[in-house]
């Protein structure tokens, strides 16, 4: 035992049987699907006996069994530890949402517990289009070189020095001028997402050990520059080619809309009104903001404001500056984003889309291939997009839903990679022989949740994108220049999240009728509410072709980050912390001001909540007004553990909590700080309220009187987002454990999330660090 454990999941029954004879060392692989849940696995196995041959299989010769979590049990979080085989103090990945104690602010804040937004300065960036010198120096080296060339060549051919010697400095001069301009197309700094990960993954350490490795789709894994010996796709937390966290848009001539300039949907979508004329609408996509330009313009904004700020300054000249600056303000405001021009053609039952030069009919219904997209913010500098629309339909009105631009394998920007080594994604694409989706969360979950989309649109994007990741998993398996693989598969836990509507016959939104509707998924008819036990199905025959290409003395592990549950009702925590007066609610509070926090006195709060499920102490010397002395904490959290276990839903009667997890009893490491004080184990199907996740409060209006009033502490999960797993306690949402191979399962709890990471180096023959928190695996 290196470290804290996490507790063990629910006891279920695992296979270990003795292996017969001595094992070879070989390759191992690693497949992770996102959200595979062991109870589910169970429950499908005995409930549909044939449907799922590798479970069975693995069940019956190998090794399966619930996998224990991590605390949190989100997806940036648990996989963090999965790759590291370190708990989350140590990986400094708290969540996808944590609290923000900027400097100066009155209060604290919800920010992004899993990515760093950032500019990047130039001297940051790696594989520029051209040298990163000053503009002095890149003026002087191709004015250099250009002299010495056409010097060399014209002295050599004419013999005269004089004349040899002009040219070169004429020649030389325009070329160093030309250098100099050059630079200037550069911009100075560049819109990055970080990665807050600060461990190293498995791979990593085989690298250095001579291991070469090939990951594919891995979580949290993303701008960390990996050893020689490591390619590593990126997966979770890359942003799309606009550099946000996955916009799509929805372009539409439905009357009843009225936005030309575009309607923001609640997640991260935009829907345009566009309008025909004479069966053609022209519109345009817009892509990444053009940084340059504003760039540009905000530095001589700067100068012409530095020199109107001159006591010095001649009064004569104070009007003209003054007017410049104006005129850049307002330049300013007019830099809007990269765009490409879009056409769209109506036809009978079809249209001619076309979208940056590329042009491409679709028929109602229909899907297009990938479009390939160029973003310019200058000659030098661009951003490569792909992007797929759905026709959705023509009549009675246009509707055509374009999906997240996708960053380019073949050419990522610069300042932003999405493989290590850089060239890894290309070589990917070219190897394989086609393009992929590369945004860090594929799928419309976000379209879906919205009601902008229906589950078709949701269930054919998760075909598509199973499918490439088949492919190049595939393609990688066939090769031999590897010793570990490691392959993520995401569409299990999309599926899971927005389909449970439908599986579950006593969610608050379950409807008969649209359960047993029939739709094509993976080229057969199923029901919606079989499309759960469909992406299972996907899950297992994926598993099992991967199991038919090892070769003997290979080691196959499957694992996922977290289980799933139906998520049916929501925990307003803010709520309960006002209702057992931990929490003091500021006067006149309404459904506009209860957000972010901005509705707590703080003199008066004693612990408050933010994130999925995360509970902070307002402690005296750490929260910009803490009040709570920190020899009173430990108290403090018993004291709201006790009260959140006994509490029960006001509506039923039935317990909401299973436990409340204190974060400092079960993890230690250098990042603690940025963890909560407490994270709550609802009991399913309850879970952290959709207002308490931004800091929010839950507020009610009152019919007859027309105001806001505190809402209760639980109320239906209203939102297509049916499904869950964060905030919830860490056995009901246990992740699957499989391997090829039979292991003497520990006793102490089962096999868990941080056992994968020391279990790939010792079947490699590789030392594990002393900072992995579990021990091997011991395999019979």
């Amino acid at each position: 035992m290196r470290g804290r454990e996490e507790p063990s999941p629910k006891a279920e029954s695992v296979s270990s049987i003795r292996a017969e004879g001595p094992y070879r060392a070989g390759r191992v692989v690693v497949l992770g699907f996102d959200g595979a849940d062991a109870r589910t696995v169970g429950e499908l196995v005995e409930e549909h006996p044939g449907r799922y041959p590798t479970f069975e299989k693995l069940r019956r010769e190998g090794t399966f069994g619930p996998l224990g979590g991590v605390t949190s049990p989100e997806s940036p979080v648990a996989w963090a530890s999965v790759n590291s085989g370190m708990n989350p103090a140590k990986t400094g990945v708290p969540g996808f949402i944590k609290r923000d104690l900027r400097e100066g602010a009155s209060s604290p804040s919800p920010g992004f517990g899993f990515i760093r937004r950032e500019m990047l300065p130039l001297e940051s960036v790696e594989h520029a289009p051209i040298p990163t010198w000053p503009a002095a120096t890149t003026g002087a080296v191709f004015g250099g070189l250009a002299f010495l060339v056409v010097f060399g060549l014209a002295f050599l051919a004419l013999r005269k020095f004089v004349i040899a010697m002009a040219l070169g400095v004429l020649l030389g001069g325009i070329a160093g001028w030309g250098g100099w301009m050059l630079r200037g197309y550069l911009p100075e700094s560049y819109p990055h997402t970080a990665n807050v990960l600060q461990v190293d993954s498995f791979w990593d350490h085989l690298a250095r050990a001579g291991v070469p490795s090939v990951i594919l789709d891995g979580a949290q894994v993303f701008d960390r520059p990996s050893p020689d010996g490591a390619k590593v796709l990126a997966g979770l937390g890359l942003p799309d080619a606009r550099g946000e966290l996955g916009n799509w848009f929805i372009y539409t001539t439905d009357p009843d809309e009225f936005k030309r300039e575009g309607r923001d949907t609640n997640t991260s979508g935009t829907v345009y009104r566009v309008d025909e004329y004479d069966g053609v609408i022209e519109t345009k996509i817009d892509g990444p903001a053009n940084f340059w330009r504003e760039d540009r313009i905000q530095a001589e904004l700067d100068e012409v404001d530095r020199q109107l700020a001159d006591p010095g300054l001649d009064w004569e000249k104070a009007p003209d500056l003054s007017n410049r600056s104006q005129e850049l303000k307002a330049r300013l405001k007019e830099v809007g984003p990269t765009s490409v021009p879009m056409e769209i053609e109506l036809g009978d039952g079809q249209a001619t889309v076309t979208i940056g030069g590329g042009a491409q009919t679709v028929k109602v219904g229909e899907w297009s291939e990938f479009y390939e997209l160029s973003f310019e913010l200058n000659w030098l500098v661009k951003v490569d997009a792909l992007t797929r629309v759905k026709l959705v339909q023509l009549e009675p009105h246009l509707e055509l839903f374009v999906n997240v631009l996708d960053i380019d394998p073949r050419n990522p920007p610069f300042w932003q990679p999405i493989s290590s080594p850089y060239g890894f994604s290309k070589e990917l694409a070219d190897d394989c022989g086609r393009l992929y989706e590369t945004y860090g969360w594929p799928t419309p979950t976000m379209p879906f949740k919205d009601r902008e989309v229906d589950p078709e649109i949701l269930l054919e994007d998760v075909e598509f994108t199973m499918k490439w990741r088949e492919d190049i998993t595939r393609r990688m398996l066939d090769k031999n220049d590897w010793r570990c693989l490691m392959s993520v598969f995401s569409t299990t836990d999309r599926i899971q999240h927005m389909m449970y509507q439908f599986y579950d016959t006593e969610h608050p939104q379950y409807d008969a009728a649209e359960a047993n509707r029939k739709v094509s998924f993976f080229g057969e008819e199923v029901t919606l509410g079989g499309a759960i036990p469909m992406i299972y199905e996907q899950m297992d025959r994926v598993m099992g072709d991967v199991l038919d290409r090892l070769q003997p003395g290979d080691t196959m592990l499957v694992c996922s980050d977290h289980g799933f549950q139906s998520f049916r009702r929501q925990v307003h925590i803010n709520n309960w912390l006002a209702e057992n007066g931990y929490l003091k609610v500021k006067p006149g509070a309404s459904k506009r001001t209860a957000k972010g926090l901005l509705f707590v006195d703080w003199d008066q709060t004693k612990v408050y909540s933010l994130g999925l499920g995360f509970l902070y102490v307002n402690l005296k010397g750490r929260e910009p007004r803490g009040i709570v002395d920190p020899s009173e904490k430990r108290a403090l959290m018993e004291e709201v553990r006790s009260g959140l276990m006994a509490a029960t839903d006001p509506d039923t009667g039935v317990k909401i909590c299973n436990d409340v997890y204190i974060v400092e009893d079960r993890h230690e490491g250098a990042y603690i700080t940025l963890e909560a004080d407490m994270i709550t184990g609802f009991a399913p199907p309850y879970r952290v309220g959709w207002t308490t996740s931004s800091g929010g409060l839950y507020m009610v209006r009152e019919e007859e009187s027309g105001l806001d009033e505190i809402g209760p502490i639980c109320s239906d999960n209203t939102s297509p987002w049916s499904g869950g797993h964060v905030s919830m306690a860490l056995p009901d949402v246990a992740g699957v454990f499989f391997s090829n191979r039979r292991v003497d399962v520990p006793q102490d709890g089962g096999v868990k999330a941080l056992h994968i990471a020391p279990t790939v180096l010792s079947l490699l023959g590789v030392d594990v660090p002393e900072a992995m928190d579990l021990e091997p695996l011991e395999f019979r």
